[in-house]
């Protein structure tokens, strides 16, 4: 990835943007995760929504991750969670940008992003449950808040995916942004004789 000051800008001011969002996120989260598993849950997605974002925008590898350490800085800091938001972020971002790292950052498809929320979803759920003591519940309130996540996950890039087409449209990007791979065009239909 060629990276560009304007890129590392856009960059720094889609995480700092992100990480003012996570502020009262973290906050929230760390009030209501023990108590209330299920609201916790339903909210999960936010963490999404500025790296979904930023890689829908710019389709460029790294970006990711470049705004979750732009993120990180802020919410290290303001947050009850201190540094270790910092691996959240970076675990979240991550997470994101593998299913394109494996096409090799060509495929930009909305149903890529999707899956790959709604995988990243389903295996933190996994470690969210035993942190937040779900894995005593009964077997459909596990599978209850498992589809909660999943939801939040997929809501959140709906959002993420709607921001990003949204900005684009202004041109604000034009010049930083991979350009869309065309669409291959369909063969015109031959009449039959």
């Amino acid at each position: 990835m060629k990276t560009t000051t304007r890129m590392l800008l856009t960059c720094a001011a889609i995480g700092a943007a992100g990480g003012v969002l996570l502020i009262p996120a973290n906050n929230i989260a760390a009030a209501i995760s023990v108590v209330m598993p299920l609201a916790y849950a339903a909210m999960t997605g936010i963490w999404l929504i500025p790296f979904v974002f930023v890689l829908a925008l710019l389709r460029r590898p790294g970006v990711a991750i470049l705004a979750a350490l732009f993120a990180s800085v802020i919410t290290s800091f303001t947050t009850v969670y201190g540094a270790s938001s910092l691996l959240t972020n970076l675990m979240i971002a991550i997470a994101l940008e593998i299913p394109f790292a494996i096409s090799l950052y060509r495929y930009w498809r909305a149903w890529v992003f999707y899956v790959g929320a709604a995988v990243f979803g389903l295996l933190y759920s996994f470690t969210a449950m035993a942190a937040l003591g779900v894995d005593a519940w009964s077997v459909p309130m596990q599978a209850t808040f498992v589809l909660v996540i999943i939801a939040s996950e997929v809501a959140a890039t709906w959002l993420g995916l709607l921001l990003a087409r949204r900005v684009e449209r202004t041109g604000v990007v034009r010049g930083l942004a991979r350009p869309r791979a065309a669409r291959p065009a369909r063969p015109a239909k031959v009449p039959a004789a």
